[in-house]
């Protein structure tokens, strides 16, 4: 079989840090005690991992946390790691699969958060239960908890992160003043409100001064697609794990990739099979607890990788369900040009958070088609754009996707670089949702005209291609037949395997997953400490 190209770690070194995180951590798997027996083992370092290596590590619990890719060296951007980046098939114009789509936000330690721009959202009501107004064939969009439920696990990740901004309306959650307006956020404020809109700070997981024992937000670089240089930003190394990195409950273990799940017996999974990126042997290691925070599409791939005698359409696909329900949400940017705006005389964009005002008006709206609409937002370029003596006005819309069973996760018939089946993401996009996406952008050019913005147009996201807002894979329910973990995260036909991403999300709301993620993990991680500490007991 032929292989698609990838980027092996020793022909990128450039791009990881040199020095280990602290004890706990180091590259690789040489030397490990291959007869340990760990309480908890959580694949994948990300938004969702971190967040449940943390509280289980601080709940006493031995625990392994393995990462695929590496930590990266200061200055590394985003568009340069994309480069070194596996990526996954999609179906192209003529029927042929093609190596165009993105599995993953990033792949290194952190995963996207090191990127993100850290908007920090709380789902709304309605994103537990559409039901009213989304209604899919074959799947139950309806979430097995609701907000309320998960409101205690919001306030603590936001009071961790150092949450600010949100919005006080009655669906809201104000969390203190935000960050400044920027000089374009304050003409999208000034314009929202002569249309009737009702404006917020969008809430940030950046800090605005100094506190939670890092500095303030320096604003002396854009956010997103970069690294942050002062810490402001809490990425999940910042604020979970380096302040880990010491503790002797924790094993970190980076350049480590999960290719498949191992059972001795039924209803159990009792190894987990890795491969040491650097020397490129395979090992075994074992867990009282797998925790499976990989993302929607590598959780999912990972799990149908997981063909084992008692499970032979792989680990939790009892009822085929693991991959369905791929849901990538839709989005576009407006962007439109205005005489230069206050602080920003050559008409660059300013460094600083990506996003500083957001407007949830039409989030649900009558008149937009299946009375669903979504997100309008600041969302500043990612790359500095000299545009001459204007300034660039940028909003990006965002909405939630209609889940289908037919938009999945599946293995290709190739296989990488390290011999396991590519992934394939089969995604099209419903005609309701495109007709919804139309309606959004509208309002977006609306919205830039009533701020005095010239040459209005619009610039695609590509997110049919795989995107930052990856969800639904491993839906979660009360029903097995139609889903594949229950309210907690726990695989229904395992005693041990959780999942901890936006894998488990029945409906992908519209607004942005960090947050809910992470509340997410932080209950899962809570229900898996309790069932450990009680089972080492008995």
């Amino acid at each position: 079989m032929s292989r698609l190209r990838a980027a092996l770690p020793r022909d990128n070194s450039h791009a990881w840090h040199p020095q280990a995180l602290g004890s706990a951590h180091r590259d690789g798997l040489a030397g490990e005690d291959t007869r340990r027996v760990y309480d908890a083992c959580v694949i994948g370092s990300g938004a969702g991992g971190s967040v449940a290596a943390d509280h289980l590590v601080r709940a006493g619990l031995d625990v392994l946390l393995i990462e695929e890719g590496f930590r990266l060296a200061p200055g590394i951007t985003n568009g340069q790691l994309d480069k070194l980046c596996r990526r996954a098939e999609i179906p192209g114009d003529d029927g042929d699969w093609i190596e165009r789509g993105w599995p993953w936000t990033t792949s290194n330690l952190g995963g996207g958060t090191v990127f993100y721009g850290g908007a920090s959202f709380r789902y709304h009501d309605f994103d537990f239960d559409p039901s009213d107004l989304i209604r899919v064939r074959g799947l139950d969009v309806r979430w097995p908890y609701t907000l309320a439920d998960l409101a205690p696990y919001y306030t603590e990740m936001e009071q961790r992160l150092g949450v600010c901004g949100g919005d006080n309306g009655p669906s809201g959650h104000g969390r203190g003043p935000g960050h400044p307006r920027s000089a374009a956020g304050r003409r999208l404020w000034a314009g929202g409100e002569t249309l009737g809109y009702r404006p917020f700070p969008t809430p940030l997981a950046i800090n605005r001064d100094a506190r939670l024992g890092r500095p303030g937000c320096s604003a002396a670089s854009l956010c997103i697609s970069f690294q942050c240089p002062t810490a402001a930003k809490s990425d999940v190394v910042s604020v979970f794990l380096r302040p880990l990195a010491d503790h002797p409950g924790l094993t970190l273990r980076t350049g480590v990739r999960a290719l498949a799940l191992d059972q001795r017996a039924r209803g159990r999974v009792d190894e987990v099979v890795v491969l040491d990126r650097l020397s490129r042997q395979l090992h075994r290691v074992r867990a009282r607890a797998i925790v499976l925070a990989c993302n929607a599409v590598q959780t999912a791939a990972l799990l149908l990788r997981s063909r084992t005698r008692y499970a032979p359409g792989g680990v939790g696909n009892e009822s085929d369900m693991v991959g369905r329900g791929l849901c990538m949400k839709l989005s576009e940017y407006v962007v439109g040009e205005v005489d230069p705006l206050t602080g920003s005389a050559d008409g660059r964009p300013l460094p600083g958070p990506f996003s500083t005002v957001s407007f949830t008006d039409h989030y649900v709206d009558e008149d937009c088609p299946t009375g669903v609409g979504g997100l309008l937002y600041e969302a500043k370029p990612d790359e500095p754009d000299a545009t001459g003596a204007d300034s660039v006005l940028r909003v990006e819309t965002i909405l939630a996707d209609h889940p289908s069973p037919e938009n999945r996760v599946t293995l290709g018939e190739q296989v990488d670089e390290d011999g396991v089946p590519v992934i394939r993401m089969h995604y099209r996009p419903d005609p309701r949702d495109l007709a919804r996406l139309a309606y959004m952008v509208d309002r977006g050019r609306r919205l830039l005209h009533q701020c005095g913005a010239r040459t209005v147009r619009t610039e695609p996201s590509d997110f049919i291609e795989g995107s930052t807002h990856l969800h639904g894979t491993c839906r979660a329910g009360l029903d097995p037949t139609t889903s594949v973990t229950d309210p907690w995260g726990r695989v229904h036909s395992t005693d041990n395997v959780y999942v901890a991403d936006g894998s488990v999300m029945p409906y992908p709301g519209g607004l942005s997953p960090t947050l809910t993620i992470q509340a997410h993990a932080l209950r899962t991680a809570e229900a898996i400490a309790r069932r450990t500490k009680t089972s080492t007991v008995a």
